[in-house]
């Protein structure tokens, strides 16, 4: 789950998919009924060079980051109907904007992790670990949004095994924060209507960010980054990290059971 390899990541200091920029917004009306807009760029000429610099081959050209039968693909994964795929190039990095509908935001399956795929597919349906639900109430609809904090035992797993940040040679530091550049995840919920209540934070206006994370300003800090780092351990979950995530720059960690209510 990306919400959850990303904050085990950013503990880490180094991941292997550094040159991605993926951004989700999910639109829900009353009736629960609305669509997904899915962006993923990535960074080829960084790809290459890292690929290069570590005496790899080279990058293969697929036609961008989201084909026509990976589009179809995740739209069955996630359960919604794909809509329209359009390609994009932005500031270096290039990929497609996909767009998806559904009838019932309680179907909806999310995950955004750009790595998963093929034989993963089938492990994302079952284990689903962002669900939602909504209800209509008088004249209000109530969106809630769950998180599965158990998914954090798999994605802290190796938090131990990584080196102190301190502890990382300045050159390699360099690198990795290269290699980071233009990375960043963002998730966020749109309802269609005024927010009357809710208990999330990060709220601008009718949208709310469940997860937003900026490795350039993750790496500006790399004191608050070390802080962050010895705190991830294996099991340990977002409502333990979301007080040390808070004083990191770039990053927004919503709670992991939120309601919405909107009209």
């Amino acid at each position: 789950m990306m919400v959850l390899r990303v904050v085990a990541l950013i503990g880490l200091g180094i991941a292997a998919s550094g040159c991605i920029n993926s951004a989700a917004l999910i639109k829900v009306k009353p009736d629960g009924s609305g669509t997904i807009e899915q962006t993923m760029l990535v960074n080829l000429s960084a790809i290459k060079g890292l690929m290069s610099g570590m005496g790899g081959g080279q990058v293969k050209q697929s036609g961008g980051v989201l084909n026509e039968a990976e589009f179809k693909r995740a739209g069955e994964r996630m359960g919604v109907r794909p809509v329209s795929l359009t390609p994009m190039k932005e500031g270096g990095f290039e990929g497609a904007k996909a767009i998806y509908a559904f009838d019932d935001i309680s179907k909806v399956r999310v995950d955004q992790d750009p790595q998963l795929g093929g034989a993963d597919a089938g492990k994302a349906a079952s284990s689903n670990p962002i669900r939602f639900g909504l209800t209509r109430q008088g004249g209000t609809s109530v969106l809630s949004i769950t998180v599965d904090e158990k998914a954090a035992d798999e994605a802290t797993a190796k938090a131990q095994d990584a080196p102190s940040v301190d502890a990382v040679d300045p050159a390699l530091m360099q690198m990795i924060k290269t290699m980071f550049d233009g990375f960043r995840i963002l998730i966020d919920v749109e309802v269609d209507g005024k927010i009357v209540k809710t208990n999330a934070d990060y709220v601008n206006g009718s949208r709310i960010t469940l997860l937003e994370v900026d490795m350039a300003g993750v790496f500006a800090d790399e004191a608050k980054l070390k802080t962050l780092q010895s705190k991830v351990k294996p099991g340990a979950s977002i409502s333990e990290l979301r007080p040390y995530l808070k004083d990191i720059k770039g990053v927004k960690v919503n709670h992991t059971a939120l309601t919405i209510e909107f009209r």
